[in-house]
């Protein structure tokens, strides 16, 4: 066999264990998603929310689950950063994901509102980040996520607002919460 054969035949097995590891990647990515999928549905907003305390556009940086800020949830498009928000009703909140219908957080299931300093795939300055605790309830049961939200601006009243509507309800809370 001559060079350039052997150089051809090089490039092509390589070539194909990219290929491979790149099909492998996406096929994990949607059995994640289809197994979260079951933990953490869709909840459509509904019709009536009352009005709004508050509206917030900015980024969301990424869905993890509770006090496990590397463990990103990839169901229903939380697993993607990009434009964002939130819109803070006294009976819930409507998280606004860019690509994706809007999700409702009825405000029972919202654990708290704090600040963090670092999620799954951004660091920034220290309480750069706002993060929404919550639970999602689906087929296989409760799940303690974490929501982080990057405000450019109005991130305290953001954050005061996420904070006054989980001071309404009680909410046992883990070890560690509000230490990231």
């Amino acid at each position: 066999m001559s060079g350039d054969a052997l150089r051809w035949l090089e490039g092509g097995i390589i070539l194909a264990l990219v290929v491979a590891l790149f099909v492998a990647m996406a096929r994990t990515w949607r059995t994640r998603a289809r197994k979260q999928a079951e933990s953490v549905p869709p909840v459509p907003v509904p019709t009536d929310v009352g009005p709004a305390a508050g509206s917030w556009d900015g980024f969301t940086v990424a869905t993890t689950r509770a006090d496990q800020p590397l463990e990103r949830i990839t169901a229903g498009g939380l697993g993607f950063r990009g434009r964002g928000g939130v819109t803070v009703h006294d009976t819930g909140v409507v998280l606004h994901h860019a690509g994706t219908p809007d999700r409702w957080i009825e405000a029972s299931a919202v654990r708290g509102a704090d600040r963090a300093t670092w999620a799954i795939d951004r660091v920034v300055e220290p309480g750069g980040l706002v993060r929404l605790r919550w639970t999602a309830t689906g087929a296989a049961g409760a799940s303690d996520l974490d929501t982080y939200f990057r405000f450019p601006e109005g991130d305290g009243a953001a954050l005061a607002a996420l904070q006054g509507l989980s001071t309404k309800h009680e909410h046992p809370h883990t070890a560690g919460e509000g230490t990231n």
